[in-house]
């Protein structure tokens, strides 16, 4: 036999529903009756004769709070998902930059979403796991925009070793935190923001473009952009530059 747990490309989703588990609510994910939408699907192939248990049947009903709490309308309709607006995507896999229209609208949110999981109905019967090894490691999570800013690579591999966040990468990362940092509203992020606009990486320096400009006075934008985008050599970036109003 061979287990798997999000680590191979396996649809455990319908399998999941047609082993009886819960169903595919109106936001693609899973659902149990016993619970909700906080769980974790593993899968075990092996060729062993088993007994199939019945399938689950669907029991959204007309409940559609899941698609109605999407800041980016990612539910082009119920058990439909358009993973291009997906914030949980757009944070964690997408590789690229991430569009202009979808940078407020992901808010202060760095690594994935979780919004149309928070508010299904069926999360009252959810408890907490009592698995140690499922529990979140301490300081991992919600950690202060200014120490994400001022992660270089070998800083972010020592930081999050042992936990996701690492295999999306300090790039990616980072893009995301100035995204949220551009919409805090927060001026004393300024001097990070300004300190990665001269990154290695395109990715980070584009989104520091934006961060800048997002939270910079107009003089202040401006002297930045005589100082860094002349001299600037990635379309993007450049593309960020002239997009701004500085």
């Amino acid at each position: 036999m061979k287990i798997f747990v999000d680590t191979a490309p396996l649809m455990e989703k319908p399998l999941g529903e047609a082993a009886g588990l819960g169903w595919q609510g109106k936001h693609t994910n899973l659902v149990s009756r016993d619970f909700g939408s906080w769980l974790f699907l593993g899968a075990i192939l092996s060729t062993a004769e088993l007994e199939p248990d019945a399938a689950e049947v669907d029991h959204c009903g007309s409940c559609q709070r899941c698609l109605d709490v999407c800041p980016t309308g990612a539910f082009p309709a119920p058990y439909q998902l358009d993973a291009r607006r997906c914030i949980a995507y757009l944070t964690i896999e997408h590789k690229g930059h991430i569009p202009a229209e979808f940078r407020r609208p992901i808010g202060n949110r760095v690594f994935g979403c979780d919004d149309c999981l928070a508010v299904c109905p069926w999360n009252k019967f959810a408890t907490a796991a009592q698995a140690t090894r499922l529990a979140a490691l301490a300081g991992a999570d919600s950690l202060p925009l200014a120490e994400l800013l001022g992660l270089d690579d070998a800083a972010f591999r020592a930081r999050f070793a042992g936990t996701p966040v690492k295999r999306t990468g300090r790039d990616r990362v980072i893009r995301n935190a100035l995204i949220a940092a551009g919409n805090s509203g927060d001026a004393d992020l300024l001097p990070l923001v300004e300190g990665l606009l001269d990154d290695a990486s395109p990715l980070v320096r584009a989104m520091a473009v934006w961060a800048l400009q997002q939270l910079a006075a107009p003089e202040v934008c401006s002297a930045a952009r005589a100082r860094h985008a002349t001299r600037e050599r990635d379309s993007a970036v450049r593309s960020e530059w002239a997009a701004g109003g500085c």
